[in-house]
């Protein structure tokens, strides 16, 4: 049963760029916003994708162009890498942007943060399981889910057993493999792939598709590579890894032709390995199931965000169809600047179904 009175005017779960702006965009506004996040402030984005990245490729890119200094007029330049104090460097780039996303900032501008695990209970309420164990219940008129994404794991044999690295736990490195597998020909593996090549790994990449960056033009995969392969990296399109194994104290990848039937196997030894076959969205553990919202690969939205429920709504890479930062916070804007002109109207959430649920047509106006 719809309550009788709300709390809230909106909760959001997930303080990740679609979360953040929803959250900013509502404390403008005036509503009465509550922020939950089970993690860290500032999503991938800050803590293991846009920032951590760049840090990283501007201390690469650096060293390239020492190797390169002829070209520029320069005799000679030498660099000793400490690779431990380029990785302290990427965290302390990380923290000089951590306050602007941090809860201190969120709770002055007028927004509730809650550092905790969320379910949605119903159309109308949100459990919140905070660090303390302590459970509190909300109630209010919407509801935003921005959970985001995480890196995808291939169901490789053997994978667990040699261990591996994601674009979440690679910065936990302090010693730069000597050899470094990529898999994954994607925008991530390309960059990391490159950047260690730079650092001085011997980097192998390995992509299923027949080329790399198969969402953009062949000309563009075909710029990558060579430019990939400039740099050192060993690029392997079109083919499929099949297993990890273990042999000798050594750890390989058993990679062949991707479509070949000839059975043909090619063993690449690693000091590390990194997965980057793409990411996925976190659809589970905050209740979607429990209210029937349809999911695929990301949350079924109509085109004003809504799921089943008008207002539940969802943004970013939880909602796809594009994992990028700034598509996750224009989105987050979208919702409010194309339906709404009287934001959280709460005049709005009376319809019902003959089931006596919100009705799923997208006639609830709610703004996110």
């Amino acid at each position: 049963m719809k309550p009788r009175r709300f709390d809230r005017n909106l909760v959001v779960i997930g303080a990740g760029a679609a979360g953040l702006v929803t959250s900013y965009i509502a404390a403008v506004v005036k509503a009465k916003v509550t922020l939950v996040e089970r993690h860290k402030m500032g999503g991938d984005c800050l803590n293991y994708g846009c920032v951590p990245s760049k840090a990283l490729i501007r201390t690469a890119t650096l060293m390239q162009q020492m190797r390169e200094a002829p070209t520029y007029g320069i005799a000679r330049a030498e660099a000793t890498l400490d690779f431990a104090q380029v990785m302290e460097r990427v965290a302390r780039v990380v923290k000089d942007i951590e306050p602007h996303d941090s809860v201190e900032r969120y709770t002055g501008l007028g927004v509730e943060v809650l550092e905790g695990e969320a379910k949605i209970l119903d159309p109308w309420r949100v459990q919140v399981t905070l660090a303390d164990g302590t459970v509190q219940t909300l109630a209010t008129r919407s509801i935003v889910i921005a959970t985001g994404a995480e890196p995808a794991v291939p169901p490789l044999p053997g994978l667990q057993e040699v261990g591996y690295l994601t674009s979440d736990t690679l910065w936990g490195l302090r010693e730069l493999p000597a050899r470094l597998v990529v898999l994954g020909g994607g925008p991530i593996g390309c960059e990391l792939a490159q950047a260690f090549a730079r650092l001085g790994s011997q980097v192998t990449q390995v992509e299923m598709a027949p080329r790399l960056m198969v969402r953009e033009d062949e000309e563009v995969s075909t710029l990558v590579a060579q430019s990939l392969q400039r740099d050192g990296v060993t690029v392997l399109t079109g083919h499929q890894a099949l297993r990890c194994e273990v042999a000798g104290g050594e750890r390989f990848l058993v990679v062949a032709q991707s479509g070949k039937g000839d059975g043909v196997e090619q063993r690449i030894r690693f000091d590390q390995l990194l997965c980057a076959v793409g990411r996925k969205a976190r659809l589970s553990g905050f209740g979607l199931e429990e209210l029937g919202i349809p999911t695929g690969r990301t949350i079924e939205t109509n085109e004003y965000l809504e799921t089943i429920y008008p207002n539940i709504l969802a943004a970013g890479d939880v909602a796809g169809p594009y994992q990028f930062t700034h598509v996750g916070a224009h989105r987050a804007g979208m919702r409010r600047s194309t339906r709404c002109s009287e934001p959280f109207a709460s005049s709005r959430l009376t319809i019902r179904s003959s089931r006596g649920r919100p009705s799923s047509t997208p006639r609830s106006r709610v703004s996110a």
